[in-house]
């Protein structure tokens, strides 16, 4: 068995845990079932049964693709590149060019 296979295993005996508390988003495929992040590119993973009371339901759980750390490194990429991107569409005012915001007058009397 490789690393990857064992902590595959593992990672599906962690959410196949009893009394685990589940996030809305995770359950509907929404958000990784491992990490909580939204998903953009995903993979099933397992499906896993939750009790409530007199129902239990059955939901398919899937996680980040290829995986948490790798998705997560590339938003990370993406959202920089993108505030350079606004940054050179809009460059900061130097300090002494700032525009002056003025409050609105009060009305007084009746």
């Amino acid at each position: 068995m490789t690393e990857d296979e064992r902590t595959e295993r593992e990672r599906i005996a962690e959410l196949r845990a009893p009394g685990r508390k589940w996030v809305f988003g995770q359950l509907q495929g929404w958000n990784c079932a491992l990490c909580a992040a939204r998903l953009y590119a995903d993979r099933p993973i397992c499906t896993v049964e939750v009790d409530y009371g007199s129902v239990t339901e059955t939901y398919q759980l899937y996680v980040c693709a290829p995986s948490c750390e790798t998705a997560r490194a590339a938003w990370e990429t993406a959202r920089a590149a993108c505030e350079m991107a606004r940054a050179a569409q809009h460059p900061a005012p130097p300090d002494g060019d700032r525009p002056v915001v003025r409050a609105p007058r009060r009305r007084t009397g009746a």
